[in-house]
């Protein structure tokens, strides 16, 4: 009897040290994970900063290649000419690239010319060119710039 008892006491005071290093080592993984969360979040916020000094970088590039431009070209009219060629290019329809982009889809909002989209839909090709978005005769408007 007494036997057992003993057994039982020493049953009893090892489930307490297992319990306190339990609740010791819960206590380790609560820190850990906060540590986790903050080093996470502060990551997340240099990439962000990162990303845009990227975007700054590529802006201020584009910026010194057309002053090495005008530079080079001597004329500024002929790197006005070849600037205004590119925008027109960005206006033209990415998909028959020979109207100019006039309509929209809504579902995506990329611009494309009223008779790609039309002849997209009357075919049953009906999906966005770009992203592959569905859309449906509702889905793309007229635009008008100005």
């Amino acid at each position: 009897m007494e036997m057992h008892k003993r057994k039982a006491v020493e049953s009893s005071q090892t489930a307490a040290d297992l319990k306190l290093h339990l609740d010791k080592y819960q206590a380790q993984l609560k820190e850990a994970q906060v540590a986790v969360a903050e080093k996470t979040a502060s990551l997340e916020q240099e990439v962000f900063k990162y990303k845009r000094m990227q975007e700054e970088v590529a802006k201020l590039n584009r910026k010194l290649e057309r002053s090495k431009k005008i530079e080079m070209a001597g004329a500024a009219d002929e790197v006005l000419l070849e600037e205004v060629k590119e925008y027109k290019e960005h206006l033209t329809c990415p998909s028959c690239k020979v109207n100019k982009k006039d309509a929209v889809l809504t579902k995506c909002f990329h611009v494309f010319c009223l008779e790609c989209l039309r002849t997209r839909y009357e075919t049953r090709q009906r999906k966005c060119p770009k992203c592959n978005a569905g859309f449906g005769a509702n889905d793309f408007h007229r635009l008008y710039l100005s």
